[in-house]
């Protein structure tokens, strides 16, 4: 036997256990997220999918050995990223009186996490194409009526699913609306805007949003009540997301395409900051719903797109 039929032999069966391991995981992968898909065809698609996002998964772990961060397969892995995260849009002027680009500040405390004082809701989970600006903007609202009054109260998304044009700033529309209502009272969303169904629980006087890039600023602001913060989250690193401290110098700092509940910050024991960010993907994506994002770099536009009510 030759040199040549030697090399190719192992070739083969080297590609024949990858085979095997991927299709392995597939298996795994429907078994443990109870995976049904309404046709053969549609399976057939889905699976193809699995397997380039899986391939992705594992050349980025081969080309960034020191990443801060693992990624794993998770419950979007029969995915793509379009399918997740919008075009960019979030960069729709707000009233300039209502634009500030600091706050006094004050010393604050080294880490702060809203959701130890019970104001912070459930992750949910916005589902394939889901509008994410209705989702976080009412868990922004249901914070600072949580923190102001000692309740938390979910507030009802399809409301405001149903009754804002996504191409209007979100927020205008919910001050519109008179504020958000309980969930019990508007439950599901129904495609067509009904704001009498229901009678608003709460409303907010003005919405604020960063001027600046500036995180110090953020710091100061997240002592009042959650933020409202965009990020590029286009990138295969943050759709694998498992756990640890996220960075990627690969995506965008002014173009985003997705947004976050900005619940608090922290400090690693070896001294890196990071900000703990909610996510609309599940409790089965990253730490249990939760991203925590490289504070002080704008890591991929985190600072670029923010705002708070009040």
């Amino acid at each position: 036997m030759t040199k040549m039929h030697t090399k190719l032999i192992l070739i083969l069966v080297f590609c024949g256990f990858a085979a095997c391991s991927s299709s392995i995981d597939w298996l795994k992968f429907k078994r443990t997220y109870n995976k049904q898909y309404k046709s053969a065809a549609e399976e057939a698609k889905r699976k193809l999918i699995f397997f380039e996002n899986v391939n992705r998964i594992r050349d980025y772990e081969h080309n960034h050995p020191n990443a801060t961060f693992k990624l794993a397969i998770n419950h979007l892995t029969d995915q793509r990223i379009q399918e997740l995260v919008t075009p960019t849009k979030y960069f729709m002027e707000l009233n300039p009186d209502n634009r500030q680009s600091s706050l006094e500040m004050f010393d604050v405390p080294d880490s702060l996490d809203w959701r130890t004082k019970g104001v912070v809701s459930q992750v949910k989970d916005q589902g394939i194409e889901g509008r994410v600006e209705p989702v976080v903007a009412v868990e922004v609202i249901e914070s600072w009526y949580a923190i102001q009054t000692k309740n938390l109260v979910a507030g009802s998304v399809a409301r405001v699913d149903d009754c804002c044009d996504p191409q209007v700033n979100v927020f205008e529309c919910i001050t519109k609306l008179g504020g958000i209502c309980r969930e019990v009272d508007y439950p599901s969303v129904t495609q067509q805007c009904l704001p009498k169904k229901c009678a608003p629980f709460t409303h907010f006087n003005k919405v604020m949003r960063l001027k600046t890039q500036s995180e110090d600023t953020m710091v100061t602001w997240i002592q009042n009540s959650t933020l409202f913060v965009g990020i590029d989250a286009s990138r295969t690193s943050f759709q694998f997301y498992a756990s640890g401290i996220y960075k990627d110098s690969s995506c965008s700092q002014t173009t985003v395409d997705h947004i976050l509940q900005l619940v608090g910050y922290g400090k690693t024991p070896s001294g890196d900051l990071y900000w703990i960010c909610k996510n609309s993907w599940g409790t089965t994506w990253g730490e249990q719903g939760y991203i925590r994002v490289l504070r002080g770099q704008n890591v991929c536009g985190i600072a670029s797109y923010v705002m708070q009510v009040a």
